[in-house]
């Protein structure tokens, strides 16, 4: 308690008798000394302040006196991310923060800025979103984009949306993420209103990396990509075809057992280097795994029953989950995706729905944007800010040295975002 309490800034309170009398004698009293009783952390709630940007004007006194017209240079004023709207670089970055962060609402949060004397509504803050998205942050998005797929190995994932203005009843959001060894960590968000491999093609285009997925028919049209199975998803499918009290003769708990003993070696080699992992696994995962799937063969149950489902799961895609003993930066499962669409499953509770297309792709670019700033420990409200109050004052975000430096890794950013 004491060290968190220590790295905040002191205000002293002192606490003095009103009247230095003695109340028996009617005495002056002298003070002698004094005593911390106790701390307190106090909180001061946000506040709003103007910013009037003064422009200064000079006046050449010899360059004047050789011509017929005065000389006049103004010093540069750095450009607002909106011009003539009340939207500056920390408070959409605020409203960014609210939404995207802690999953409050447009609708929500309309009261708070009220009190704080701002009467902003739940459209000027889309439309602010949607803007800021579109200028300044698509450039950033897109740069991301194409470093993602130059990567060798990464993670997929998609869940559905709703967005009103849509023609079809639900839209998607999909994900496709770095591999946990990947020093520039990306998490990409895209919106669509497909959930067919045409999306998964334009996104990934000529991927021939790795990619971790389930087994939606979406991934297995990408004829380039290797495609690595995910091993919780079988466990799931066991897990849901044991009994609750399955004794040790159970079938399904037995599929189950393969699962957990699988994972269980995973996690012995979970801080390897790549190389030892690679090597582990073809010592004792292959063994075992060659050992699941015979027994897999051997199982005659109802096929339209759960158990007979987890099985006819594993064995259709034998070779997908086996790609994994191929390279040891594979893992056994596809959680990382599943984690971060879970971010927008949590923020889709909220807002339910997006009112246009353009507001859904614009929170796939925002999101790609500060979920990937915290990949890299990077404060993603900060980031935000830093970028809606530099990009704007940039001569032109299509050169890719320009963009660079303002990636969440970027040493600029890490010096400053954190």
């Amino acid at each position: 308690k004491q060290a968190i309490l220590n790295q905040f800034q002191a205000e002293e309170v002192h606490h003095r008798l009103e009247e230095c009398v003695c109340p028996d004698c009617d005495g002056d009293l002298k003070e002698i000394g004094t005593e911390l009783k106790r701390q307190e952390l106090v909180f001061i709630p946000a506040q709003l302040k103007r910013l009037d940007h003064i422009q200064h004007a000079y006046k050449c006194q010899t360059c004047s006196e050789k011509s017929d017209k005065d000389k006049i240079l103004k010093a540069p004023v750095p450009k607002a991310p909106l011009a003539h709207s009340l939207g500056s670089a920390s408070i959409i970055a605020h409203t960014i923060h609210q939404k995207f962060n802690l999953k409050v609402p447009n609708y929500r949060q309309e009261s708070d800025w009220e009190k704080l004397g701002l009467p902003i509504s739940r459209k000027e803050i889309a439309n602010w979103h949607i803007k800021s998205a579109q200028y300044y942050l698509k450039p950033l998005y897109d740069l991301l984009s194409d470093i993602l797929r130059e990567q060798s190995v990464l993670h997929a994932d998609e869940t559905s949306y709703r967005v009103l203005e849509s023609d079809t009843d639900l839209t998607y959001f999909w994900t496709f993420l770095s591999g946990k060894n990947e020093e520039q960590g990306i998490i990409l968000y895209h919106h669509n209103q497909r959930r067919n491999g045409q999306v998964a093609k334009e996104v990934l285009c000529d991927f021939k990396g790795y990619l971790h997925c389930d087994m939606w028919s979406a991934y297995r049209s990408l004829d380039e990509t290797t495609l690595v199975g995910c091993w919780a998803h079988v466990r799931r499918k066991f897990f849901e075809a044991t009994p609750k009290n399955a004794d040790s003769n159970s079938l399904a708990k037995k599929g189950l057992s393969y699962c957990d003993q699988m994972f269980a070696l995973e996690k012995q080699w979970e801080e390897r280097d790549p190389e030892v992992r690679h090597q582990k696994r073809q010592e004792q995962l292959r063994p075992l795994m060659e050992e699941f799937f015979d027994w897999c063969r051997e199982q005659y149950v109802l096929p339209e029953s759960k158990l007979g489902r987890a099985l006819k799961y594993s064995l259709d895609y034998e070779s997908t989950f086996k790609t994994v003993l191929e390279d040891g930066r594979l893992v056994l499962s596809n959680n990382l995706a599943e984690r971060a669409i879970k971010s927008l499953v949590m923020g889709r509770k909220n807002w339910l729905f997006s009112q246009s297309l353009e507001g859904a792709e614009s929170s796939a670019i925002i999101m790609t944007l500060i979920e990937t700033a915290k990949l890299h420990q990077v404060d993603s409200e900060k980031y935000i800010a830093f970028l809606l109050e530099h990009l704007p004052n940039e001569e032109t975000l299509e050169k890719k040295d320009v963009l660079e430096a303002y990636l969440p890794w970027a040493k600029q950013i890490q010096e400053h975002c954190r």
